[in-house]
């Protein structure tokens, strides 16, 4: 590992709170497949298997930390509130007020088509690194790290509303038809696929959320829909 990159990471490590006995694993959790690819030798290792570890991880840490936090409350709110707190969208928030997005390392045609800019990808990372640290340190360090990072918004969140349900009381109340939910957009490997959907009301894209799943996507798109709603109300 080049020195400029190992200065790179260990200040990533200063805003983590947690150091790394191999801190090529953290540099794998920030490597895209583009960049992998692209490597002549063959041996470079991308973050693609740390994603999918570090999103059972996640799950199960939040899970854990709704139930500490509320043992005997309903299970369809607090299920709401782990699909918000663990979805693309707020796990790509977290992802770059870690500053995780300048330290993608990214393939030649992925940085050119602004594979820096994309949400989804950052939201990958967040998981990826999230898998490296449960790896480095095990299970203790990595709910340790999730409790550290979601605790204000596990404080903040309260009673978790279904976004879609929102949106579709507000627009009744309008007398206005219920909303559409329309996939336009899926790409990524069979195991990890990304959705991109688009919320229309009356015909007309009001959001657009995106997710690694068609609910999650729809929730995001329904979540951005009922901001703007609001706000033209």
């Amino acid at each position: 590992m080049r020195k400029a990159r190992e200065d790179e990471l260990r200040k990533l490590e200063e805003r983590l709170g947690y150091r790394f006995a191999d801190l090529e694993l953290l540099d794998r959790a920030l490597t895209h497949t583009s960049r992998a690819n692209e490597d002549p030798s063959g041996r470079a290792r991308h973050n693609e298997p740390l994603e999918f570890l570090g999103d059972a991880v996640i799950g199960l840490v939040v899970a854990d930390l709704l139930h500490r936090r509320d043992p005997d409350g309903a299970e369809g709110e607090k299920s709401r509130a782990r699909a918000a707190l663990v979805s693309a969208a707020h796990l790509a928030r977290r992802a770059r007020e870690l500053g995780l997005p300048d330290l993608l390392l990214l393939g030649r045609g992925e940085e050119k088509t602004g594979g820096r800019h994309k949400t989804a990808l950052w939201a990958d990372a967040y998981e990826a690194l999230l898998a490296a640290v449960y790896l480095d340190g095990g299970f203790e360090a990595a709910h340790r790290f999730v409790r550290d990072e979601f605790a204000r918004d596990l404080e903040a969140r309260g009673d978790v509303p279904d976004p879609k349900s929102a949106v579709q009381e507000l627009l009744q109340g309008r007398g206005q038809s219920p909303p559409e939910y329309l996939v336009v957009a899926e790409e990524g490997p069979s195991h990890r696929r990304r959705f991109l959907v688009e919320c229309r009301v009356q015909g007309t894209v009001v959001a657009e959320g995106e997710g690694h799943s068609k609910k999650e996507a729809q929730q995001e798109a329904a979540r951005r829909a009922l901001v703007r709603l609001r706000g033209a109300g």
